[in-house]
């Protein structure tokens, strides 16, 4: 009986000793979500956030990584560059810490890069900005570069949209934007489109009657609008206020890609077109499965911002499995360098890097009865 009972202990202590050998092996892999939660940019900020910790946990549930889990922590970069600066230095500083996702801007974002660069630590910004790579390797943009989305805008433009004169509006405080706009401009240019007005705004502006008044005197087919969603809602007021004839088409770009260009807009953005990462609802079914799991998780459709903020995560994860069992800051860095048809819920859905450029691919959507809809093809 003494000799059952011992057999039985020990067949015990070891059942303990392998749960413990299977603790020790799992590992938490810490991603820190770095977005402007308050401050201008957190109409973008706080949905990609969302949907980056949906998206992790969703690949938690699944087991994408075996028995090791993303674990996230999420900091608010307040939209404003010495924030987002010293959140970089702190988290680098941690060793749990494997990889920043943000910041949300190219303000925020550049300069942050030249921190994470020094630091060795990977950083993922949400903005198309190219100049962030200068820092290093380190730093990948999350967003199409406007040397690929503004010759497919401008394109559009001519060939679909039909225009043969625009005016142009740009934010002057984000580089981003102005690279949006130089390209657009180059590109049609060339095409034999006529460029009759180019008006520089910041982001904090509100009062645009002056430009308003003199885009309208120039009387352009279309008028190309380079900014985020609220601006771009306030322009289109103001125009309409300064008498821009209901012929004259609105155009922008995927920053515009917000609810508060409707609720801000109203009337004055209904035709509105631009070019998109998303499509509302998902236009595969990948897309659509997020969509409806998002709404049921959150009680809100999934929006561009929230949608860009899944597929990012979803991009590192892979990245993160692709590392191996061990990953390191630097071996994470370099299978991120590496990502190659990643499946994604945005443009045409496969994610990939040639140089830390994203590809991705895009849809067009307009402003139709208040809601954003596919646009005509």
């Amino acid at each position: 009986m003494g000799s059952k009972k011992q057999v039985l202990k020990a067949l015990a202590v070891a059942a303990g000793m392998v749960v413990a050998v299977q603790a020790a092996q799992a590992a938490d892999r810490k991603i820190v979500i770095l977005q402007a939660l308050t401050g201008g940019a957190a109409f973008v900020g706080v949905p990609a956030s969302e949907g980056m910790k949906f998206a992790a946990e969703e690949l938690n549930a699944k087991g994408f990584l075996g028995a090791d889990k993303i674990v996230v922590e999420v900091a608010d970069s307040a939209s404003a560059r010495p924030q987002a600066m010293a959140a970089v230095t702190r988290y680098a500083a941690d060793p749990s810490v494997l990889f920043i996702l943000g910041p949300t801007t190219a303000p925020e974002a550049i300069p942050s890069a030249g921190v994470a660069n020094d630091a060795k630590i990977g950083l993922k910004a949400m903005t198309n900005a190219v100049a962030l790579l200068n820092a290093g390797p380190w730093g990948f943009i999350s967003a199409q570069p406007p040397v690929i989305t503004m010759p497919q805008l401008g394109d559009y433009a001519m060939d679909v949209a039909k225009v043969k004169s625009c005016a142009t509006v740009r934010f002057t405080d984000n580089e981003a934007y102005v690279d949006l706009e130089r390209i657009f401009v180059e590109h049609t240019e060339k095409r034999g489109m006529k460029i009759v007005d180019r008006s520089g705004i910041k982001q904090a502006d509100s009062d645009f009657s002056t430009v308003a008044t003199r885009i309208v005197a120039a009387k352009p087919d279309c008028v190309m609008l380079f900014t985020l969603g609220p601006s771009a809602a306030n322009m289109a007021i103001q125009l309409k206020q300064a008498g821009l004839p209901a012929n004259v088409k609105l155009i922008g770009q995927t920053g515009l890609s917000s609810p508060q260009l409707i609720q801000i807009g109203g009337a004055a953005v209904e035709g509105l077109v631009f070019n998109s990462d998303w499509t509302p609802g998902g236009n595969s079914p990948a897309g659509q499965a997020f969509a409806n799991a998002y709404k049921a998780k959150t009680g809100k459709d999934a929006d561009n911002w929230a949608a860009l903020g899944y597929s990012y995560m979803t991009v590192v994860a892979h990245a993160l499995k692709a590392a191996g069992p061990n990953p390191t800051r630097e071996s994470l860095r370099d299978a991120l360098a590496k990502t190659k048809d990643v499946p994604v819920v945005i443009g045409t859905g496969k994610y990939s890097y040639v140089n830390r450029i994203p590809t991705y691919g895009s849809t067009f959507l307009m402003v139709k009865d208040g809601k954003f809809v596919p646009a005509p093809q």
